[in-house]
């Protein structure tokens, strides 16, 4: 090896980093490394010297790697030096498209196994020096018969003159002689100029062979739907009639017959597992190694017998091996001849290497799919969990809120009853909240959440989620310090969620503290973006949780007095929402009991925004004075029961029905102004409730309302509940001040 000449390897790399580790894993292969550090750069190379193969990095600045392969291919002299695509970003049938439309014969994805770059390395530079070795030597063959010739003739010319000199008499004979002699030495001339003119034809057809095959299975997108074809071909080229084709089964340890050619029919209805030892092709497989067969027909080895029975007087097996993992045996055979050529097995040991990682990559992309697969399928099913689970939650939920409302205790009451009225009150809110967050976050990561964005006034926000957020800091006993911007700063967003983002962040902050803390509050306007800080002197955030404090379900330390803690989702929702405006939130703390610091940064409203356009203004909800005849369907006794007697307190005269025929029966006979029905009935479900109902009503401006009353909160829900013929639709457990504006709503 130290005797060959070294070829040369163009290695193309922005990151110096990069190159180092790419000379140091070709290190050892007797290969002179090109370091080139930009596209530009590696064409400055190509025009001083020709390289064995490139290396060529995807992500460069200025010209990327396909921009550079494609100047490479333009070239005459550079046109076909092999390229192999290197790239640290995921597979992508795009981007492998791409490369291989500009000529590339593979991809390798960082980081790079070095075994397998040095296996590819090594067929591309021995291809290169084979190529180069048939035409050194067809160069000294053509020297050589030019000095031969020349040599003779000046011999010739020197015997002529001498015969000249010795004898005029002879000078016919000799010249005769001579020119015999010329006339075979020039057939011989010309046979052995024809002979090596043939074998360099043969050298090159099967360079170009092997050339055709690496690109077509490494080109194709489907390359086990054309290997057939392709061993066909390679054994017409060879002429070799017989090929057969053992993959591994799936219990790995037998092989089964797959493609094959030139075989008697009877054998392949003979296709019974091989197991790993058994025979010539079951001993590749365990072993691994080479086995070659000559001479078969007058042999007295026992594992000829297959071998024999398929007529073969020759037979090559390989085994097929990608980066350790055994995919099969291939075979190549003849019955025309007894031996294999030295050049014949090598070719075949390097298609059988091409196949074997050509399969690898195939197995490599249906487990990639496969994988894909099943992860879009958990996260389905995790979406589906997830509104399922908060269907149970809202149902035991609403009966719940229903009575704690009714059991309101007058503001004269027993302190105790006060108190407990307030502890339930407070809870169910919590827990309705918890399931309200679980879904936010399924909504933003399915893409099913839409932002309703208007001109906001950040003051406003700030105000508005103090307000919502007073309770809990006024129970826990903390002081609140809140600086607004002394001029309007307007952002363009949903103010509904944005004022959720200030309000989990206050909320935080008073459940991470000791009763009796600070929390600050600032607003302001930076630059081109609005500023809002929450500080407090709470338990603060260890260094390692810093970095992952806005994952999913990610929670600070709680001692057991801490029991307001939730799921770990509020400051996943918090980021996600505050993505969603395309803002930024940064968390910072000192360390443990150092508290801790919120940044929120969202966009100010453009100045080529649209000026706001006032849009329907929301007010609180109050009960309504006037009385209503309602209809209930819901198959739930509690939430049926409790809802009912929470309107009758109201003043309403309510009905009740348990099931979707006996509610169709009740609205049609009352005829009341509303109906709230259940959607998840027995038998009969609210949608075909709704549906039969406006079928049934008779058309006017005094027909029944009809609200829907569900567990189920998405967004496709309410589009569902209002394309069936809703009116409106509320989600379990109902907020009452909302089911009150409902009511009233004209």
């Amino acid at each position: 090896m130290s005797s060959e000449r070294k070829v040369d390897v163009l290695l193309v790399d922005d990151n110096q980093n990069n190159l180092l580790a790419l000379e140091s894993v070709l290190a050892d292969l007797s290969v002179n490394l090109v370091k080139a550090n930009s596209g530009a750069a590696a064409l400055r190379c190509l025009l001083r010297q020709d390289f064995a193969l490139i290396l060529l990095d995807v992500q460069m600045p200025i010209m990327d790697g396909f921009d550079t392969a494609n100047l490479i291919r333009q070239r005459e002299r550079s046109r076909y030096i092999p390229i192999i695509f290197l790239t640290a970003f995921h597979r992508s049938d795009t981007q492998v498209f791409k490369g291989y439309s500009v000529g590339a014969v593979d991809f390798l994805f960082k980081p790079i196994v070095p075994e397998m770059l040095k296996s590819k390395v090594l067929v591309f530079v021995d291809l290169y020096r084979k190529t180069e070795e048939v035409k050194r030597q067809a160069e000294m063959l053509r020297e050589s018969k030019q000095r031969e010739h020349e040599r003779e003739l000046i011999e010739a010319k020197q015997h002529w003159e001498a015969d000249q000199l010795r004898a005029e008499m002879e000078k016919e004979k000799r010249i005769g002689e001579t020119i015999s002699r010329k006339a075979d030495e020039l057939a011989r001339t010309i046979a052995e100029r024809e002979r090596a003119q043939e074998e360099l034809r043969e050298s090159n057809d099967r360079l170009k062979l092997l050339s055709e095959t690496a690109n077509r299975l490494l080109t194709d997108i489907r390359p086990e739907e054309s290997l057939s074809s392709l061993l066909e071909q390679i054994s017409a080229h060879l002429g070799l009639e017989i090929y057969l084709s053992y993959q591994v089964h799936e219990n790995g340890r037998s092989l089964r017959l797959g493609l094959h050619g030139g075989i008697p029919s009877e054998i392949v209805h003979m296709n019974e597992p091989i197991a790993f030892g058994q025979g010539l092709w079951g001993e590749v497989a365990r072993s691994r190694r080479d086995a070659v067969l000559e001479d078969i027909q007058h042999s007295t080895n026992p594992q000829v017998q297959g071998a024999r029975a398929l007529g073969a007087s020759a037979l090559a097996c390989f085994p097929l091996l990608a980066q350790d993992r055994l995919m099969g045996v291939l075979s190549f055979g003849t019955s025309h001849r007894a031996r294999f050529q030295a050049d014949e097995l090598a070719t075949l040991r390097i298609v059988c290497n091409q196949v074997a990682m050509t399969m690898e990559r195939a197995r490599l992309i249906s487990e990639l799919h496969h994988r894909a697969a099943e992860l879009a399928e958990a996260d389905r099913r995790k979406d589906e969990f997830l509104a399922m689970l908060a269907h149970e939650l809202r149902n035991p939920l609403a009966p719940i809120r229903n009575a704690v409302e009714l059991l309101r205790v007058p503001e004269d009451g027993d302190p105790v009853h006060q108190r407990a009225w307030g502890a339930m009150d407070r809870q169910v809110r919590h827990l309705v909240r918890l399931v309200d967050d679980l879904l936010d976050v399924s909504r933003i990561n399915s893409g099913n959440i839409e932002l309703c964005r208007v001109p906001v006034d950040l003051a406003t926000l700030v105000e508005h989620a103090v307000e919502l957020s007073l309770p809990l800091i006024e129970a826990r006993k903390h002081h609140i310090t809140v600086k607004l911007p002394p001029e309007p700063v307007r952002l363009h967003g949903d103010p509904i969620r944005l004022a959720q983002v200030m309000a989990n962040l206050l909320n935080n902050a008073a459940k991470y503290m000791e009763p009796g803390g600070h929390i600050w509050v600032t607003a302001a306007q930076d630059g081109a973006e609005a500023l809002l800080t929450v500080r407090d002197t709470g338990i603060g955030i260890r260094e390692d949780l810093l970095p992952r404090i806005f994952d999913l379900f990610v929670q600070a330390d709680r001692s057991a007095d801490r029991a307001l803690g939730g799921l770990g989702i509020g400051l996943t929702l918090v980021r996600r929402l505050v993505q969603l405006h395309e803002g930024t939130i940064e968390a910072r703390s000192e360390g443990l009991g150092k508290g801790s610091e919120f940044i929120v940064r969202l966009p100010l409203l453009r100045a080529l925004s649209l000026e706001p356009q006032e849009g329907p203004e929301i007010r609180d909800g109050e009960p309504g004075q006037r009385a209503l005849r309602i209809v209930i369907v819901d198959d739930n006794d509690d939430i049926r029961q409790t809802l009912r007697d929470l309107l009758e307190a109201q003043g309403h005269t309510v009905s009740e029905a348990q099931d979707g025929h006996a509610g169709i029966k009740l609205v049609l006979e009352i005829g009341p102004e509303v109906a709230l029905v259940d959607i998840g009935l027995p038998g009969l479900d609210g949608y075909e409730v709704v549906r039969r109902l406006r079928a049934k009503m008779p058309p006017g401006e005094k027909r029944t309302r009809l609200i829907a009353l569900t567990g189920y909160g998405q967004a496709d829900d309410r589009r569902r509940a209002l394309e069936a013929g809703f009116d409106a639709h509320l989600v379990k457990p109902v907020d009452l001040q909302e089911l009150f504006r409902t009511l009233t709503t004209t």
